[in-house]
């Protein structure tokens, strides 16, 4: 199993915490999302120290420092800290007591992969603190052309927020009661879906599998219920896909019913909920242009069609999100 498959399986079952838990008891939710955002930011590290540790070789072949599979594994010997850079050196066949530019070579060579002898990749037990692994990723993503920092800076920073709060649960005796409202495990989960996405670009590729059909239609309502928070209108094409479900052995509207809907019959239920979506915003389009026929319509009126086409614009957003998923 693939480092991403570990994270989704995580990611899935924390999607699942959060169905059987909701609203009520959301905050083991929220603990998971850090504790997989976590695990997240050292996966990363850890992949751009492989990555540049194979460029590392590369670069070395082409200058023609390494050419034979003994020097690459001597090579490997000093990613993983177990010889020096004289040793290497010598291993690749330049003695820095024979030549005392080296070391000195051998470092302007390396320079540019700064990362190949990291901790990620050579100590599985290493600690190191969550707000470390922030700071080590950041560096990875520049600002963008005109000047603004990168959307994925916001993320982290918003990540280590949360584990701020998390940290309280464990480490002021003051907080250990601290409530996680729906809204917020909501909002954690939802960026977390956003960070790692951004971290991992094969993230989203990657779910499309068949075998990921489930956690697919997860993180759709999910996005749907954070973006419903408050909002009737929105809430209401997914409760009535909900409903098309009440029939199939499974008792309506007990504590387990959303999660056994979604687990047991989730791509079923995506295509209701697509339909409910698609209904949704066609009886908005067909109010409002009612409303535009008319001669002259009120005040109540036109504010009814204001508010017809912000919500059409939210719910054509979230059955963009669905198809993506679906597709």
């Amino acid at each position: 199993m693939s480092r991403l498959d570990d994270l989704i399986d995580l990611i899935q079952t924390t999607n699942e915490v959060y169905f059987i838990t909701a609203p009520g008891r959301v905050r083991t939710a929220f603990i998971l999302v850090d504790d997989i955002i976590e695990l997240a930011l050292k996966t990363f590290l850890q992949e751009r120290a492989l990555e540049q540790r194979t460029n590392c070789l590369a670069a070395l072949e082409a200058a023609r420092w390494v050419t034979s599979d003994k020097q690459r594994t001597a090579l490997t010997r000093y990613f993983e800290e177990e010889i020096d850079e004289k040793g290497i050196c010598t291993s690749l066949g330049h003695n820095p007591e024979a030549n005392a530019t080296a070391i000195v070579d051998f470092q302007g060579i390396v320079a540019p992969f700064p990362m190949i002898r990291h901790w990620s990749a050579n100590d599985p037990n290493a600690f190191v603190t969550f707000d470390n692994d922030i700071l080590e990723v950041k560096p990875f993503f520049l600002p963008l052309p005109d000047g603004s920092p990168h959307p994925v800076i916001g993320m982290l920073d918003g990540a280590f927020q949360r584990h701020k709060t998390r940290n309280k649960f464990y480490h002021d005796h003051h907080q250990s009661g601290l409530t996680i409202d729906d809204d917020k495990c909501l909002n954690a989960i939802c960026a977390m879906y956003d960070l790692i996405a951004s971290l991992f670009p094969d993230f989203l590729t990657h779910l499309q599998q068949v075998k990921y059909k489930i956690i697919r239609c997860q993180i759709g309502v999910l996005r749907l219920k954070l973006m419903a928070h408050g909002a009737q209108d929105l809430k209401d094409p997914y409760n009535k896909a909900l409903e098309q479900f009440d029939k199939v052995r499974l008792t309506k509207w007990s504590e387990n019913f959303e999660h056994s809907v979604l687990h047991t019959i989730s791509e079923d239920f995506f295509i209701a909920l697509r339909g409910q979506l698609k209904e949704a915003i066609a009886q908005r389009q067909r109010r409002v242009e009612k409303i535009n026929q008319m001669r002259s319509p009120n005040a109540a009126q036109r504010s009814e069609a204001e508010i017809a086409i912000r919500t059409m614009t939210t719910l054509s957003l979230q059955l963009v999100d669905i198809e993506s998923l679906m597709s």
